[in-house]
Formats: structure tokens, sequence, C-alpha cells
């Protein structure tokens, strides 16, 4: 069996895409909804496929500095687009639980999402 646990969080920021050609190139921002899903073969101790209060913790921890601000700013980079933030958080969040296997951002009340996963 495959098991999939998933834990959600929101992030207000702000962020342009400066070299796009629309809106979005000025200064913005959204109620971003991040979901971070692991996946595992297998239950572990306790029979528990992953601990979601660890997960829940490394997303808010991730998560904490970026809420409220400029996020080009505080990434470094010229464009911000959605895509690049959840693949952002999906490399860091793996740093701390291995088995973080995507990461979904949706923005707009959910009817702009970016799933991405490795």
């Amino acid at each position: 069996m495959r098991y999939r646990v998933c834990v959600s969080e929101v992030l207000s920021a702000a962020h342009s895409i400066r070299s796009h050609g629309g809106v979005g190139r000025y200064l913005h921002g959204h109620d971003f909804r991040v979901r971070a899903c692991a996946t595992t073969e297998a239950l572990g101790g306790g029979n528990i496929a992953v601990d979601l209060k660890v997960l829940e913790e490394a997303l808010r921890d991730l998560l904490e500095p970026l809420d409220h601000r400029y996020l080009n700013e505080v990434l470094g980079v010229e464009d911000l687009s959605t895509e690049y933030l959840a693949g952002y958080v999906l490399r860091r969040l793996r740093e701390r639980v291995s088995e973080v296997s995507s990461v979904e951002v949706c923005s707009g009340e959910g009817r702009y999402c970016v799933e991405v996963s490795e």
C-alpha cells in the first residue's frame, strides 16, 4: 500500500513577476494556500505513515519568515511565480522531512493552483 499524508497552511505575501507582460508584473499579494504531502510505502511505529506534527511544524517553520513579506526580496529572485514558490517549498521541506513528495500552492481563493512533485 501507499500512504499519502498532507497538511496545509496559509501564507499571506506579496510578489511580482517582473518579466511578465500582464498585470502580474506589478507588486500584488495573495493569501496562498500551501499544501504539502508526504508519501510512504508502509506504516511505521504506532501504525503511522508520517508524523503529522513533524510535517506540520516543518511547513509552518518554513513559511513563517515569508508571511506578510515581499517574496521577491526575501527569496532574492526577480520573477516570483506561484510555480517558483511551490518548487522552493518542496526543496526546503525535503531537507527536514525526506518523505515529502509534493507541494501544491493555490492563490486567488483556489482558482489557480500549482502542484510540483519529485
